[in-house]
């Protein structure tokens, strides 16, 4: 592969992993002396967003073809939408999500949140290779790099800084340096770094739902000995509906008008989903789909709850979770507002047959224990009441034999 140095050959062409505004990018900073408009999205006709990474508009590919000399149709080998053919938008992670309202009242352009491994970034740099943003980045069921697994991050970790850019330094090739305090974003956690086997363990288990998660959103079915007669389209809408009842705040919640802590999802507790954040608690969210603008932290939290709840491997939610947590699915029922959990349920087709024949056996089973522990506790108040007559009664000869 050519040499990423400034003033020698350039990677004229995306990589096979890249997204295309990310390699325009690159181009944009290896031709400072010939100005590049920096691709944004557009409205078409009908007034659809079209954003130029995930289903870029013809004149764009060819303007940009022309000014790159790139074929375009190499270019549209690289868009999101040949990828993943069957991606939701709201499977995407965004920064500000198409049609959603700023604080202003205005609606702004459409952009996407890019997290970053710092892994491969490294190994970017240590392959004279410039570094480049990866489309799995910004898919919003991804929380870990699937090549090193390792957690995906979006804040520099000497500052805590969420901006970044490209930059040249004085010798190897591109590379992402933080805005704010100009250090390199291979610069990884030091938490992460010292992760125990059994935190490796539970990446390794969410790992494996997300790449059931991606598969899914390239139209495959999911692994039927994991996901029995469950579709494409139903483990999508299943996470999406998991993940926005467990960030949905209570319907009878006493601070309804701003945003709390007492939602689902922090009964999950998983600490190494947060590496360096132990016992972190979570905010909810009105949004129908919360995966679309979490950031990593929130994102593999989510995505670990999801995984015990669906899962039918009870070890799995042992190992997440803990041996004595009580079962995830039972835990999501309890917690879960029912009135939303039972239209998702009733729903046809919108869930497998085999996760609501889960959940009415969960329901079941919690009811049974309701029920035993109801009539244990009336045995003992029965008991009570019996022990305490007979005390009475063996307390009343002596009271007489006293009197006399």
């Amino acid at each position: 592969m050519p040499s990423g140095h400034c003033g020698a050959v350039r990677h004229e062409n995306p990589f096979a992993d890249e997204l295309l505004t990310s390699w325009h990018a690159r181009q944009r900073h290896s031709r400072r002396g010939r100005a590049l408009p920096e691709p944004k999205a557009v409205r078409n006709r009908k007034g659809d967003w079209r954003h130029p990474d995930i289903r870029p508009t013809r004149a764009w590919l060819n303007g940009t073809a022309d000014d790159l000399n790139v074929p375009a149709t190499r270019l549209v080998e690289h868009s999101l939408a040949k990828h993943y053919p069957y991606l939701p938008v709201d499977f995407l992670a965004w920064e500000h999500p198409p049609g959603s309202a700023g604080s202003t009242g205005l609606i702004p352009v459409p952009r996407l949140h890019v997290s970053w491994c710092s892994r491969c970034l490294a190994e970017d740099f240590a392959s004279d290779r410039p570094a480049h943003v990866r489309r799995q980045w910004v898919l919003a069921a991804v929380g870990y790099c699937h090549r090193h697994r390792w957690p995906l991050e979006d804040r520099c970790n000497g500052c805590g800084s969420r901006t970044w850019r490209f930059a040249m330094p004085a010798r190897g090739p591109l590379r992402m340096i933080c805005d704010a305090c100009w250090q390199p974003m291979e610069r990884t956690s030091a938490p992460a770094i010292y992760a125990g086997k059994d935190a490796l363990l539970c990446w390794d288990h969410v790992i494996a739902f997300e790449q059931q998660c991606i598969g899914a959103i390239k139209g495959r079915t999911p692994d039927q000995f994991r996901f029995n007669f469950t579709s494409a389209d139903q483990l999508l809408n299943e996470v999406r509906g998991i993940c926005r009842l467990l960030t949905r705040k209570p319907p009878n919640d006493e601070y309804w008008w701003c945003r709390t802590r007492n939602i689902p999802l922090n009964d999950f507790a998983c600490d190494a989903m947060t590496p360096g954040y132990m016992g972190l608690q979570f905010y909810s969210s009105d949004t129908l789909n919360p995966l679309a603008a979490a950031s990593p932290l929130l994102r593999r939290r989510l995505l670990a709850a999801a995984c015990g709840i669906i899962e039918t491997n009870p070890e799995i939610g042992a190992a997440l979770f803990g041996p004595d947590a009580p079962s995830a699915i039972e835990r999501f029922i309890a917690r879960a507002d029912r009135g939303v959990l039972d239209r998702l349920l009733m729903t046809d087709g919108h869930w497998s047959s085999a996760f609501i024949s889960q959940i009415k056996a969960a329901r079941e089973r919690m009811a049974r224990r309701f029920t035993i522990s109801k009539l244990e506790a009336a045995h003992r108040a029965i008991r009570n009441v019996f022990a305490h007559a007979s005390t009475n009664e063996q307390t009343e000869p002596r009271d007489l034999a006293g009197q006399s």
